[in-house]
């Protein structure tokens, strides 16, 4: 899958391959019984929402993402990146 060119700070690209390879499935594709989660943490206004849009790019064609946010406004700023 082909997404918008995000430009990245210089620390997210480490971020988002820790995200990716966080998020891998085993070998065999199945989905531990116990799920497979993560979490990012990051002060605010360093790019967690554009951190985050990368990283799901990179994992769409291996399988679905969830991105679950507290509020409206935040909904809005993911589907925006």
């Amino acid at each position: 899958m082909s997404g918008p060119r995000l430009r990245l700070h210089p620390h997210q690209p480490a971020a988002v391959d820790a995200i990716v390879r966080g998020l891998e499935l085993p070998a065999d594709g199945r989905v531990p019984e116990e799920g497979v989660r993560g979490q990012l943490v990051s002060a605010t206004g360093t790019g967690k929402t554009i951190t985050a849009a990368v990283a799901a790019h990179r994992l769409v064609p291996r399988g679905m993402v969830a991105i679950i946010v507290p509020t409206l406004d935040l909904i809005a700023q993911t589907v925006t990146q």
